[in-house]
């Protein structure tokens, strides 16, 4: 019984790491584009509820003694009260707004709700 050989599969034959639809910016994994989306949701509720940037201080303050240097960045900024200012970070495609939205204080709900995360896991990893 004789074995065919196929030839090795051409660039074109690639399937692509990500699928087209997914807005990738450059050099982003899927878990920054999930956050980058969440980014996005949270920085919508911040600018129809601007009084939220209180509990996102609350929750960096659960433990001050041992706040992080992002942290901190992420205190100044929310102490700073400027909510588009906030919000324009959040929605960053850069480098700067995936740094800090990789540690942003907005945790869960009312920021995010269990099923925005879930549609966004969704969409992500299934298409």
């Amino acid at each position: 019984m004789s074995a065919v050989l196929e030839p090795p599969p051409s660039a074109s034959d690639e399937v692509p790491m990500f699928p087209p639809w997914l807005d990738l910016p450059p050099n982003y994994l899927v878990q920054d584009w999930i956050r980058w989306q969440k980014g996005k949701i949270v920085a919508n509720r911040l600018r129809q509820q601007p009084q939220m940037l209180q509990q996102g201080i609350q929750w960096l303050l659960h433990d001050q003694a041992t706040l992080s240097s992002h942290d901190a960045e992420w205190l100044a900024l929310l102490n700073a009260g400027d909510v588009e200012a906030v919000a324009t970070i959040l929605e960053d495609a850069g480098d700067i707004g995936q740094r800090l939205r990789s540690g942003m204080p907005f945790k869960g709900e009312p920021f995010v709700t269990p099923q925005e995360m879930e549609r966004l896991r969704e969409r992500a990893y299934r298409g």
